[in-house]
């Protein structure tokens, strides 16, 4: 009986949708787009934050490191591993690992791939197996296990590719193996962009034996770094083992005469959450935001389901005179309520659906685990629990108006009322609110996106086109060949057509950067920075703008060098660096530091990653260095790139088909990949703010429809008695906008103090910048004004007979 009676009310609920398509398209729609929104975020919170690492025993599996303040990345020594795997009882596998490009040959032909270096025990922790083949062991020093990937699409499944021998860095290894298909094991990678760690390890090909071992480490000599990872022993807390760690870490340090300098003392935490990093803030922020555009949302349909039901209060009024109970007259609401929630939760489902899958095809790599977003269980149900709580949550707010005593309503009814109008209008200053709180951060997003966006005068990276070179291999063992190389390149590429300049330049060494010896030891000043080995023309690829002194020269007759302008600042002060001396890194004949000759300085420019402050600088002659394995080569353009990066592969090519080139891309695309988070926040941030904007905006324009239908009799008595169009129009958005204005009022108190959470996502703007604020406001006035003239326009074409005629008829 009571399912035939709800069956009933849905049908009858259907009726009346189809009678008032436009309700039911705006209500559907507004439902739609605010469930699609917040379930797609949750999928994206869910694949990141909730779900376990797809690995056995993933909720022991932890990351161990310490920070070494040299190379300013979290990393591990040798020694300090083969301690902590030796003495430690927490753990009950502990690995060393490292990725790294390497150059495969095999069948003559060479390529760029991403191999790990593990120790033996990765494949306990990471639980694999072999499809083919079998796995190496700690005695297998040659040996390499291929991705199903790699084994697919270089050697065509071919299973006697088992056994065989390829160079790889010049150096013969054997295939051992082949993982099966889908495994991927992602381990933290410091040091590298959040899409260079997603990226390496998406693209990741095979496996190779890590060496270290007791006999290739020596205390207090050349040491190897390492990333550990480890699996808990069951039972064992993770602060147990990180007091265990710090117990291992201090007896060392008192036996061998104290702490190591430039090292942290080390510690532990879950894989999981060195793998989110940075992403989890970034993600709860826009897990509140697009909270904020659901409230919208039901604010929106709150507002049209109390003007639906006061519209029906004659019916209301006619069904409880007869006999209805105010019990049955709200289940017939919620009937049609929950019809609608189910026709737009199926609609926001389905919007979601299709915003995971944009998500992962457009930017993969944005967040860690991004592509394992999907609308698993878990978030058919959350999609389930908001609709239904957004139903009732809006519905709710119409109940007063649904079951007074019919005599009161129907006189009532015998004069125009605005029955409903100070709950839309409260509902309408809620989504003015909301809709300044999220414009609000998406223009403080815009506003640290453009700056971080921003070139220097003179910087023009998209037409300066990058090729990484890595030689391998025994033929490039000694500085001669590797110059002899290198010059040839960069010969042969500069006379290439549509080159305008050409340049190499590779990192040499990071370190203490120091004054004269002589100097240094008076005045103890030192700084961290970086040496950059360059040939000549690398201040015109770049867009560098000389300071002062000269520029570099390939065949410098002495060892001379140029320093950026922080550098500059913090070793010299204000004094002129031009013919001081400091300690350079690498140059011929020795490999330790040899006092050098300023010569130059340069502007800053920080062309690898936008966002981090300029570090001090030193550019050397390439020809002066000690060897030269791998380098850039950067190229700036006069046209269009395509063409010429094919003409730039070619030639490395003709030099020597081994040593194939890798990363080659434009600077801009380089940049463009160290803000790809930030672009994904702006991205997501401000289409909720969009959306929810456009909620706000409807809202704004149904309130003022409403009011205006509600006052139809009056407005034509207005007219009759002399009021023009242009009057009335004012009045009745004067009267709109001081509700507009109340919303924005609470809004911007409420953006000042949640902005304030955006601190870590902003690069050079403050959380509460006042030009950002301000914008925001006057485009959110402009907007709702054009909402209110509108419909009030419609009032100066009224024909006051109609209206009177109305009024007859209410």
């Amino acid at each position: 009986m009571w399912l035939e009676q709800v069956q009933q009310d849905v049908r009858f609920g259907a009726q009346l949708l189809r009678r008032n398509p436009a309700f039911a398209l705006v209500a559907i729609l507004t439902l739609a787009l605010g469930i699609g929104l917040t379930t797609a975020v949750f999928s994206v919170v869910n694949a990141v934050l909730i779900r376990s690492l797809p690995y056995p025993h993933a909720d022991r599996l932890v990351w161990l490191t310490r920070y070494n303040t040299l190379m300013k990345s979290e990393v591990v020594s040798g020694i300090d591993f083969l301690d902590w795997k030796e003495q430690s009882k927490s753990f009950d596998a502990m690995v060393a690992y490292g990725y790294s490009q390497k150059t495969l040959v095999a069948a003559e032909s060479a390529e760029q791939h991403w191999f790990a270096e593990v120790t033996a025990g990765f494949w306990d922790l990471s639980g694999a197996t072999p499809a083919h083949g079998s796995l190496f062991t700690a005695r297998d020093r040659d040996a390499l296990v291929l991705s199903d990937g790699l084994f697919e699409r270089r050697f065509g499944r071919d299973p006697a590719v088992i056994g065989s021998v390829v160079t790889l860095n010049g150096r013969p290894v054997t295939i051992c193996g082949v993982l099966p298909r889908g495994f991927q094991f992602v381990l933290p990678q410091p040091g590298l962009s959040a899409w260079r760690r997603a990226r390496s390890a998406s693209d990741l090909e095979g496996y190779l034996l890590n060496p270290i071992s007791p006999g290739s480490e020596v205390r207090g000599g050349p040491m190897s770094i390492q990333l550990v990872s480890a699996r808990l022993r069951t039972g064992v807390p993770l602060a147990n083992a990180n007091s265990e760690l710090q117990q291992i870490h201090t007896r060392i340090s008192a036996e061998n005469g104290g702490a190591s300098v430039g090292w942290s003392a080390p510690w532990v935490m879950l894989l999981q959450e060195k793998l989110v990093g940075d992403a989890r803030l970034a993600l709860l922020i826009l897990s509140g935001a697009v909270g904020l555009v659901l409230l919208t949302a039901c604010a929106s349909i709150a507002g049209l389901l109390v003007a639906r039901t006061v519209s029906r209060r004659k019916e209301i009024a006619i069904r409880t005179a007869i006999g209805a109970s105010r019990s049955r007259v709200i289940r017939q609401f919620a009937s049609e309520n929950l019809l609608l929630g189910f026709l737009g939760g199926a609609f926001g489902l389905l919007l979601a659906h299709w915003i995971v899958l944009a998500f992962v095809r457009l930017a993969p790599h944005a967040v860690p685990r991004l592509g394992e977003a999907n609308l698993d269980w878990r978030v058919l149900l959350f999609a389930i629990g908001i609709t239904f709580a957004a139903v009732v949550l809006s519905g709710f707010v119409s109940i007063p108006y649904s079951g007074r005593h019919p005599f009161d309503e129907l006189k009532q009814m015998a004069t125009s009322d605005s029955t409903g109008l100070p709950v839309r209008r409260v509902l309408v200053a809620g989504e003015v609110a909301l809709a300044i709180i999220l414009l609000t951060g998406a223009g403080l997003l815009i506003k640290s996106f453009w700056r971080l966006s921003a070139h220097p005068p003179g910087f023009d990276p998209e037409r300066t086109l990058m090729l990484q070179v890595e030689l391998t291999g025994p033929d490039y063992r000694s500085s001669a060949q590797q110059m002899a190389y290198f010059r040839e390149l960069l010969s042969r590429v500069r006379y290439l057509p549509g080159v305008r300049a050409a340049s190499l330049m590779t990192t040499v060494a990071r370190g203490p950067i120091q004054r004269d010896a002589e100097v240094n030891r008076l005045s103890g000043q030192t700084q961290m920075g970086s040496y950059h080995a360059v040939s000549d023309s690398f201040g015109s690829v770049l867009g560098l703008r000389l300071v002062r002194g000269r520029w570099l020269d390939e065949h410098e007759p002495r060892h001379v060098v140029m320093i950026n302008e922080s550098f500059a600042r913090a070793i010299f002060g204000a004094s002129d660096p031009i013919g001081q001396r400091i300690m350079a890194e690498g140059l011929a004949p020795s490999p330790r530091t040899v006092p050098a000759t300023v010569v130059g300085v340069v502007a800053d420019l920080n062309y690898k990653r936008r966002g981090a402050s300029p570090e001090p600088e030193v550019y050397v002659p390439y020809l002066q260095i000690v060897k030269l394995r791998s380098a850039s080569l950067m190229v700036r353009a006069f046209g269009d790139t395509a063409q010429l990066a094919q003409a730039m592969r070619v030639v490395a090519a003709d030099i020597d088909r081994t040593q194939p080139p890798r990363d080659l891309m434009t600077l801009e695309q380089s940049l463009a990949e160290s803000v790809l988070p930030q672009r994904f926040n702006l991205t997501l941030l401000g289409g909720f703010a969009v959306a929810s904007a456009m909620v706000a905006l409807v809202g704004i324009y149904g309130m003022i429809s409403y009011f205006v239908s509600i006052r139809t009799p009056e407005i034509g008595m207005r007219v009759v008695l002399g009021a023009s169009g242009a009057e009335l129009v004012r009045m009745l958005v004067a009267q709109s906008m001081r509700t507009v204005l109340a919303g924005i009022a609470v809004g911007i108190g409420g953006a000042f103090g949640l902005t304030r959470l955006m601190s870590g996502m902003l690069f050079q703007v403050r959380p509460t910048d006042p030009v950002t604020f301000g914008v925001v406001a006057a485009l959110l006035i402009l907007s709702a004004l054009v909402a209110c003239w509108i419909p009030a326009r419609r009032v100066a074409q009224l024909d006051p007979i109609a209206a009177l005629r109305h009024d007859a008829n209410s």
